[in-house]
């Protein structure tokens, strides 16, 4: 792939989404903006090396992390400033493989910019506009095409009555403290410097799975057969009650263990029990796409954050007593429940709520990694797998090795792999934990 035309189409695409080349602005309470001033660019970073290892070493691997080139991930789970003191919106960095076999591209958006459709389109879009030039004739016109950044688009498409948010969402969302006003109210790189020096010192421990279509097929036949001839479950709805009746597992017995400890337990919890009372309930974050349940937006290429989380909860007890299919099925048919009830009110009234308190989006990040909980992406359908560059699409697709304390998602599989792929991030006691799930790794096969 030469590497000239890769940089130029990569150049062409930011031209399609000039949000990339703002600068995220804050007022000190919560509120960002990003802002593109033409005479400031925060242009992304491109920057290209040229490695030792040979595409066929990483393919006997199966790509696993360990015998990626070292350095390949120029930022982590949270983009921090650079050397010039700015946060970049995108980061890319372009490995060539030995004898020049393949390459790798690492590419990192900001969150806060888009989610991952979004990050989705531009990827696809890149690889559109280098395949136009590396083919183009002279006389070739630019492949069309309209995206949408602004917020409004969604406010646009809500509708006018609302629907009460569930408790476990709106205490998620709503419940603040001192902490949580802190880190809205300092800078956006003194916020990602802390939260990415937290992370560092986790000792998290990020690992993929792949479950065989045939293997999953069998489980939901399974659990269906515990469910009324009224309730159906999805695939979706199956692996997030494996999901998380594996990760509460996982987390009530690393808090057994610790049981020895308890004076100081107690101790933290009096001190600080908003962040440390002991928990009776776990609570699953199912993240949810906003565009097919709002008229019109995926019309409109909104490429902005347009997912909200909804929150499944319960109590500790059931989920650790054991999974089954005949366990598994009150929890599916949960979460099918959870995702039929996120219409167009209940998004507008989840809308509604985070713009009036913009201190909401911190209570996660601030509070979440002490609590029992999990938070649940599903992107397998993400169209990351599509992306041709002009030699034919990836081979693989992969997060980093470390995203998020307490996170999972399903990412997209390759087409001759199928089945689902899964990505759990956890602190490593808890994967020591999981790992040892009996149930899970029957369920599934660890790639790396």
């Amino acid at each position: 792939m030469p590497a000239e035309q890769l940089r130029e189409s990569f150049y062409t695409a930011l031209l399609d989404f000039p949000i990339l080349v703002g600068h995220l602005e804050t007022d000190g309470s919560g509120h960002a903006k990003v802002v593109v001033d033409k005479d400031n660019l925060n242009v992304p970073e491109f920057l290209e090396s040229q490695s030792s290892v040979h595409f066929h070493d990483l393919q006997a691997a199966k790509f696993s992390w360990d015998a990626l080139p070292s350095g390949v991930n120029i930022v982590g789970a949270v983009t921090t400033a650079d050397s010039s003191g700015v946060i970049k919106a995108a980061n890319v960095h372009v490995v060539r493989l030995q004898d020049n076999s393949g390459i790798i591209l690492f590419i990192s958006m900001a969150h806060y910019i888009a989610d991952g459709v979004g990050y989705s389109t531009f990827v696809n879009r890149w690889a559109e506009l280098c395949r136009w030039i590396r083919s183009a004739s002279a006389t070739s016109e630019k492949p069309a095409c309209h995206y949408s950044f602004e917020r409004s688009t969604i406010f646009d498409k809500l509708p006018e009555d609302r629907k009460a948010l569930d408790g476990p969402t709106l205490e998620l969302i709503t419940t603040t403290g001192p902490l949580v006003r802190w880190l809205a109210w300092i800078s956006p790189k003194s916020r990602a410097t802390l939260i990415s020096k937290h992370f560092s010192i986790m000792s998290l421990k990020g690992h993929v799975f792949h479950i065989p279509a045939s293997r999953l097929a069998s489980l939901r036949a399974s659990v269906q057969g515990h469910l009324s001839s009224d309730t159906r479950i999805s695939d979706n709805d199956i692996l997030t009650a494996l999901l998380a009746m594996t990760a509460a597992q996982s987390e009530a017995e690393c808090r057994r263990d610790s049981a020895s400890a308890s004076y100081i337990s107690s101790l933290v919890s009096y001190l600080f029990p908003s962040m440390y009372a002991p928990d009776t309930r776990f609570v699953t974050q199912v993240v949810v796409d906003m565009r097919p349940r709002l008229k019109g937006l995926s019309a409109a290429n909104y490429t902005g954050n347009s997912v909200i989380t909804r929150c499944l909860a319960y109590s500790m007890e059931s989920l650790t007593s054991g999974i089954n299919e005949q366990s598994l099925a009150p929890i599916a048919k949960s979460v099918r429940q959870l995702v039929n009830g996120v219409d167009p009110q209940y998004i507008g009234q989840f809308v509604d709520t985070l713009h009036k308190d913009p201190l909401c989006f911190m209570y996660p990040a601030a509070y979440g990694p002490s609590k029992a909980t999990m938070m649940l992406s599903n992107q397998s359908r993400f169209p990351l797998y599509s992306a041709d560059f002009g030699n034919g699409i990836p081979t693989w697709v992969s997060p980093i090795q470390t995203l998020f304390p307490k996170f999972s998602s399903i990412i997209p599989a390759h087409p001759l792999t199928g089945g689902h792929v899964v990505y759990i991030c956890m602190a490593e006691q808890a994967m020591t934990k999981l790992l040892q799930n009996k149930f899970w790794m029957s369920a599934s096969d660890m790639l790396y």
